[in-house]
C-alpha cells in the first residue's frame, strides 16, 4: 500500500534506512484494513515515529532519530546516548500573581531572569531571589501555570536538553522522579537531585516522546504507558487505516490481577 503525503510538507517520508516499518498489525494482516474518517497529520506522524522508538526501546534496539531536524547539542547524559528529536517548546511553572514571585525552582545554570529562577533550587540563591519577589505579589495571590520561557527542546535516549538564549541545561532521565501527559503535546515534569528540586510543565511536539522513553526506563508500569493513553483512544484504528501499522507486542501492558 502506498503511504500517504505528509501534511503540509512538515514530515516529509521516511527515507529507506531511516525508520524502521513496523509490522502489520492484526487487521492488515487479516486484510480489513478499516477506511480513513480524517486526514493524516503531521502530529499522526509524531506519534507514529514515537512509537517505533518505543518499539525499539522495548525490544533492546538501538532507536533511530525521528524529527526532521536535530540540533548539533553535544551528548553529555552517556557516551552511547543518541539524539532523537528537537523542537520549539514552552516552559510554564505553577506561579501567582503576575509571575514576579515564584518559589525558585529548577535547573538552568544561566543569568537573567529565566536562568535564575530555574537554577535557584539546584544552584543556590534561592532565598534572596524569593524574598526579593514576594512582596511585589502579596496582592495576587492567583496560583496556575504561567508562561516561565520559550526553549528548545532536544530528547535523547536518556534525558532532555532545554535550551534558551541564556544557557542550555541536560536534565538526565535519572534525575527525573514523575512524568505526567496532561494533553497532546504537553507533559509536567518532576525531578531532584541532591541539591534541589524542581517540577515544570513542558509544552512541545515531542512532548509523549518524553514520557515514553522515561516510563519505559524507570516506571514501565506507569498507567498512561501500560493503558495507551498517551494516544488518542481510536489512533491504532486511524494510524492502520492510512496504512501505518504499529507492532505493540513488546509494550509493557497491564497484568490482570489473580485473586487468592
Amino acid at each position: 500500500m502506498t503511504r500517504p503525503p505528509s501534511s503540509g510538507g512538515l514530515w516529509p517520508e521516511p527515507a529507506a534506512g531511516d525508520l524502521v516499518r513496523l509490522p502489520a498489525a492484526d487487521l492488515a494482516r487479516a486484510g480489513t484494513r478499516p477506511e480513513p474518517r480524517r486526514p493524516w497529520t503531521g502530529q499522526d506522524f509524531v506519534w507514529w515515529n514515537t512509537a517505533a522508538v518505543l518499539t525499539a526501546a522495548c525490544s533492546g534496539a538501538r532507536p533511530n532519530p525521528v524529527s526532521p531536524v536535530i540540533d548539533p547539542v553535544r551528548r553529555v547524559l552517556a557516551p552511547e546516548e543518541v539524539m532523537l528529536a528537537s523542537c520549539d517548546a514552552e516552559l510554564l511553572m505553577w506561579r501567582r500573581g503576575d509571575a514576579t514571585y515564584n518559589p525558585s525552582r529548577g535547573f538552568f545554570l544561566a543569568a537573567g531572569p529565566v536562568g535564575l529562577a530555574l537554577t535557584a533550587a539546584f544552584f543556590g540563591g534561592q532565598a534572596y531571589l524569593n524574598s526579593r519577589r514576594k512582596k511585589a505579589a502579596q496582592a495576587d495571590a492567583v496560583e496556575k501555570w504561567r508562561h516561565l520561557a520559550r526553549a528548545r527542546l532536544t530528547v535523547s535516549t536518556h534525558g532532555i536538553y532545554l535550551g534558551t538564549g541564556e544557557g542550555i541545561m541536560p536534565v538526565g532521565f535519572h534525575d527525573v522522579h514523575e512524568i505526567q501527559s496532561t494533553g497532546t503535546g504537553e507533559v509536567v515534569m518532576a525531578a531532584a537531585n541532591a541539591s534541589g528540586s524542581a517540577r515544570w510543565k513542558l509544552r512541545a511536539q515531542w512532548a509523549e516522546l518524553v514520557l515514553v522513553l522515561w516510563a519505559v526506563r524507570y516506571l514501565p508500569d506507569h498507567p498512561q504507558l501500560v493503558g495507551r493513553t498517551w494516544l488518542p483512544a481510536d489512533w491504532f484504528v486511524h494510524a492502520a487505516a492510512h496504512g501505518y501499522d504499529v507492532d505493540t507486542s513488546s509494550w509493557p501492558r497491564t497484568v490482570p490481577r489473580v485473586l487468592s
